[in-house]
């Protein structure tokens, strides 16, 4: 009962992004019996799991979206991406006609969810979802219909999903003779997912794919939660946890929309949670999903759990992670080698640490060799260059040059709003006996560490914190689980859930009050004195209802579940208000997208052309002042799913050398090919017949003018055929 609300809910926000209710049906049918059920089957005739239906289900969605990615990658290589399903029903007989495997599959989990349980963790899925869904398709869909709410990621990552379902390997769409060496395995899922259930690619990026991700990955927070409050097979423990019932859908919340206190009335510490990149970067929506199931496997593996099969399962989930986010398996190396060095200094075996590092490392190399070619994408050293691009830097800074100050009062104020937010951590204590536990302080650690030493164009660094936060949430769950627990009060949780009502009432007032405050000191000190009172006001109450535990330990409790849900506050104020909206999400869009009759134009071309046909523009830009272009224009190859001589040309490995070698930013380097790019934008302003030749000779077909991207020659017209014409672009053809 308590999951068919959450169904509704992602249904219902599904159709609310503009899907029609046929691409819904069609979506839901493949996400389920293609994907999720018969991932499912492997994940119990494999692993041997069957602990509660949400595991199996979330888990089960992650195994199945490996299998069909490696299968795509496969099939794509000869030309049968189209077929790339087939493996569903081979699956799927198996595991109904086969009598083992049917004894091994289809039976009753151990330990169901007590209903109480069910119904916490519908709720924070739903808020979470929720709250996603409002900053993300809530604000620019329907996609492609306004340009002041465009978003040019999602181009960005529609045109490599085009190009997966044609190109092996991936190319970018947007400007012809460069290599794509990325992280693109969403872009063969959503390719494997178009091809098999015919919905266009639009829908999912903008609409659809979005949602199993998000619920899965929240799930499986769930599900890493519970592994330390449930005995396991062979138990550390005597029994469940007292906590068992909240700690976990605590942790969706936490990890889905806190992570940092925001104590600044107009400045943000910045967005680490769940919800601050999911939808703006599906490869981090699908890397987070596949990192924390790989780091369940971890734990259980760690632990020494049968069956030894459960390792086919991490490499299976590694091998997916390696090209879905490039942060995840370094991360993976560093919680092993914790591991191993931690044991190691016990002299208690350390085989299962070295086993599971080794085989995170080759995957590594094997995916730097093969998926990335050893580029960086615009990686570099840098120790604490994440706190001069974050933005309490620019409104503390003083002159044109670096300002040291400024600069270390900026990492201050960053890492004690982020540490606050996961406090929790600090009470682990018994937990580190736990070998799990000491795996995810070492994947926690690698993700801090990274984000502190090096430096990406748009702060990218800051990947590997947002993939470590689950954990350290997580974690800090868990060390608030213990601080409850030594209360001996079977009514921990109420007090959990007054601190955490108190903390985002205390967040709020502070906030009010320091509007007028400048700096940051002033708001930061008023916001731990909020947080302070909140945890003092907590235990006061709690000694006047006379129930047990110290004062000490009921006061640090409230205050460690005050910090954790009042980082929530400001996510959550700017679904309601306007300052607080603008703060947290920033403008709605960064604007420069098509018009419907531009995108029109565009879909003609897609449905008039040839898959291998070569298209020019004179649209290189989203904006530009003087001789500085943002290239960041990939619509025109995202929705006529044709390969374009010069669109745009930022996010290319050619355009992060530049900026790896000159610092410049990597959206606003100048095109590197002149003589191209002037002979390609003259054909639009000045044509003549030996342009239209050169042209020609590139393999260019089709011309896309834009007429709000400049001056269109009227004697253009004189040298190719006009094939379509819409308010704002003209589609030509070279004869």
């Amino acid at each position: 009962m308590a999951v068919l609300p959450l169904l509704v809910l992602t249904i219902v926000l599904m159709l609310a992004a503009h899907a029609s209710a046929f691409d819904v049906l069609r979506f839901t049918a493949f996400t389920l019996v293609g994907v999720a059920l018969p991932g499912l089957v492997l994940w119990r005739l494999v692993g041997a799991y069957r602990r509660n239906l949400v595991e199996d289900c979330a888990a089960g969605f992650a195994v199945g979206v490996s299998v069909q990615l490696i299968v795509y990658l496969a099939s794509a290589s000869i030309g049968l991406q189209r077929w790339s399903w087939a493996w569903v029903p081979v699956v799927l007989v198996v595991g109904v006609m086969d009598s083992d495997v049917r004894a091994r599959v289809w039976r009753r989990v151990e330990a169901p969810l007590a209903p109480l349980t069910a119904w916490l963790l519908s709720g924070a899925c739903s808020l979470v979802l929720t709250v996603l869904y409002l900053i993300g398709p809530g604000r620019i869909t329907p996609a492609y219909t306004n340009p002041a709410t465009d978003f040019p990621d999602l181009a960005f990552h529609q045109a490599l999903a085009v190009s997966a379902k044609f190109d092996v390997p991936i190319v970018p769409l947007w400007v012809s003779g460069e290599p794509m060496k990325y992280h693109t395995f969403f872009h063969q899922f959503t390719a494997a997912t178009s091809w098999a259930t015919g919905i266009d690619v639009t829908q999912l990026i903008f609409a659809l794919a979005w949602v199993p991700l998000v619920l899965a990955g929240c799930a499986l927070v769930f599900v890493l939660t519970q592994r330390f409050l449930t005995p396991p097979a062979k138990g550390i423990e005597d029994g469940p946890h007292p906590a068992v019932t909240w700690a976990g859908p605590l942790a969706v919340v936490v990890a889905g929309i806190g992570g940092t206190l925001q104590p600044l009335h107009d400045v943000s510490l910045g967005g680490i949670s769940l919800v601050s990149s999911a939808y703006g970067s599906p490869t981090q929506n699908l890397g987070m999903m596949l990192a924390l199931l790989l780091v369940i496997l971890a734990v259980d593996l760690l632990r020494h759990q049968p069956p030894k099969t459960r390792w086919v399962l991490l490499i299976l989930v590694a091998l997916a992670a390696s090209g879905s986010k490039a942060t995840i398996l370094p991360m993976a190396v560093c919680g092993f080698g914790l591991v191993y060095f931690a044991t190691a200094l016990t002299r208690r075996t350390t085989r299962a640490a070295m086993a599971g590092g080794l085989t995170m490392l080759v995957i590594f190399i094997g995916a730097l060799i093969a998926v990335y070619g050893g580029q960086t994408s615009g990686l570099k050293f840098k120790l604490g260059q994440l706190f001069v691009q974050l933005q309490p830097y620019a409104s503390l800074r003083h002159g044109s040059g670096l300002d040291r100050p400024a600069e270390l009062l900026s990492a201050a104020t960053i890492l004690l709003t982020w540490g606050l937010a996961v406090v929790g951590v600090l009470f682990l204590r018994r937990y580190w006996r736990d070998q799990g536990t000491i795996f995810l302080a070492g994947f926690a650690i690698a993700g801090l560490a990274a984000t502190l030493l090096t430096t990406q164009p748009g702060i990218s660094q800051l990947y590997f914190y947002r993939t470590a936060f689950p954990v350290l949430a997580v974690l800090s769950c868990l060390g608030l689980a213990r601080l409850v627990d030594r209360l001996g009060d079977h009514r921990g949780g109420v007090l959990v859930a007054v601190a955490a009502v108190l903390g985002l009432v205390a967040c709020g007032l502070t906030r009010l009050g320091s509007a007028d405050l400048h700096g940051v000191k002033g708001p930061v000190l008023w916001m731990i004195a909020g947080l302070v009172a909140t945890g003092l006001v907590t235990a006061a109450g709690w000694r006047l209802g006379r129930r047990n535990g110290s004062p000490a330990t009921v006061f640090l409790a409230a205050l460690v579940a005050a910090c954790m849900i009042g980082a929530t506050y400001l996510p959550l104020a700017g679904l309601v208000s306007k300052q607080a909206d603008l703060v947290m999400y920033g403008p709605r869009g960064i604007g420069h997208g098509p018009t419907r009759a531009e995108a029109d134009a565009a879909r003609w071309l897609k449905e008039n052309s040839r898959t291998d046909d070569l298209v020019a523009t004179n649209a290189h830009c989203i904006a530009q002042r003087g001789d500085v272009c943002d290239s960041r224009h990939f619509w025109i190859a995202a929705l006529s799913e044709r390969q374009l001589l010069v669109e745009g040309w930022a996010y290319t490995n050619h355009a992060n050398r530049i900026y790896a070698t000159t610092g410049v930013n990597p959206s606003l380097v100048p095109f590197w090919n002149r003589d191209l790019l002037e002979t390609n934008n003259a054909v639009f302003t000045a044509p003549s017949p030996a342009l239209i030749e050169r042209l020609r000779r590139y393999g260019v077909r089709w011309l896309y003018a834009d007429n709000r991207a400049g001056q269109i020659s009227p004697a253009l017209k004189q040298y190719v055929r006009l094939r379509q014409a819409t308010l704002d672009a003209t589609i030509y053809e070279i004869r």
